[in-house]
């Protein structure tokens, strides 16, 4: 059981985050009731961002890329060794993160700090070896990540002032150009290899127009901040991201919940970029309106579909989305559209915490269904 576990680096990541998604909602629905700062020294709000971030969206990604960059180069990322190193940085700085009145959290940050240097590094190394150019792309990516994590721990540490909120939003959009640009390489190819019928539409100019615009929001938010010269950037990210998922014929993949809950969560794409630029325009639409469709329901979305079709075809299992799966999909999708309520109206805080609850339902019903999956051999 403990050498399928770390076989491949999707097994321990995605049960890793799928747990652990389930434990940090619980520790935040108890910060929302009780209204008290349990997270010191991190503040909550930090606390949140931070870990949905660093911790379990950091967590998919490695588990996905390790596990692509195998299938792209024909060559091994990872070993098992290097795999529980990994995994065990990860784990202990989730831990310190859980209990820092426990650990000591100068420890928790150098684990938490090596974490994704460390894997970008065996990303780096084994695309580098077979010289995939195509997927380069991951290697600032990761560089990039580290940066922003490194810059919310030094102020954590007081060493910098007023820097780890902006890390936090600069780090969301990163997510976001990681969504749009994955997500438009797989969720075509899997619509197309299931469904028969029309194929989705490709254009490589929408699919470039789509991408680039996203990746410059982060530059011009790098010099400007949240400034209003930010807005026609990100309607046209919005435009040109809804126009490529309209061009998929989404309305086909109802009837088959693999796929349907990858292509919802792709329009929630659009939808949080848009909500961003209504905000900069003063339409009385907040911040948090854009993040929590971007980060809820696109990332929420994508993590948990992508984690449910890739541990299912790589362990040589049908790909069949079951009950209970598919009612965390549905789960996810009301904790989307409750959070963004939340965001629209101060007049019914429960929302928050039925988002919070939704969420952790979400990724429950996941965490039951595949555990067993993910620790027994292929099938």
């Amino acid at each position: 059981m403990g050498t399928a576990l770390f076989s491949v680096g999707f097994r321990p990541f995605f049960l890793g985050a799928a747990w652990l998604s389930v434990a940090w909602m619980g520790v935040w629905v108890a910060l929302i009731l009780r209204g008290t700062a349990t997270t010191d020294p991190v503040p909550p709000i930090l606390w949140h961002g931070h870990e949905m971030l660093f911790g379990f969206a950091l967590a998919v990604i490695a588990g996905f890329v390790l596990t692509a960059v195998q299938n792209w180069t024909q060559r091994q990322s990872v070993n098992q060794r290097e795999l529980v190193a990994l995994v065990m940085l990860w784990l202990a700085a989730r831990l310190g993160f859980l209990f820092p009145a426990i650990i000591p959290f100068w420890f928790t940050s150098m684990v938490d700090v090596a974490f994704i240097p460390l894997l970008g590094w065996f990303i780096a190394r084994t695309l580098l070896a077979a010289e995939n150019h195509r997927n380069y792309a991951f290697i600032p990516l990761m560089a990039a990540f580290a940066v922003l994590n490194l810059v919310i721990h030094l102020e954590i540490h007081g060493l910098v002032s007023g820097m780890a909120m902006p890390a936090l939003d600069l780090s969301i959009l990163l997510v976001t150009v990681l969504l749009v640009f994955m997500g438009g390489r797989v969720i075509p190819f899997f619509t197309d290899r299931w469904l028969t019928g029309p194929s989705p539409r490709q254009w490589p100019v929408l699919n470039w127009c789509s991408t680039l615009a996203t990746v410059l929001v982060l530059p011009l938010y790098l010099i400007a901040g949240r400034h209003p010269m930010l807005i026609p950037l990100l309607f046209a990210a919005s435009l040109f991201t809804l126009a490529r998922w309209l061009a998929w014929r989404p309305w086909r993949t109802w009837r088959t919940p693999l796929l349907w809950i990858l292509h919802l969560g792709y329009l929630w794409i659009p939808v949080g970029l848009a909500l961003l630029a209504l905000h900069l325009m003063g339409a009385g639409v907040s911040w948090s309106a854009g993040i929590h469709a971007l980060m809820v329901g696109g990332m929420g979305s994508l993590c948990l579909g992508m984690m449910a079709r890739v541990a299912l075809g790589h362990t040589g299992r049908p790909l069949v989305a079951p009950t209970l799966v598919t009612a965390g999909f549905v789960l996810i999708t009301l904790a989307a559209a409750a959070r963004l309520g939340m965001a629209f109206t101060e007049t019914m805080p429960w929302l928050l915490a039925a988002s919070a609850v939704g969420w952790a339902m979400a990724y429950l019903c996941y965490a039951v269904h595949y555990t067993p999956i993910l620790l027994r051999q292929r099938a």
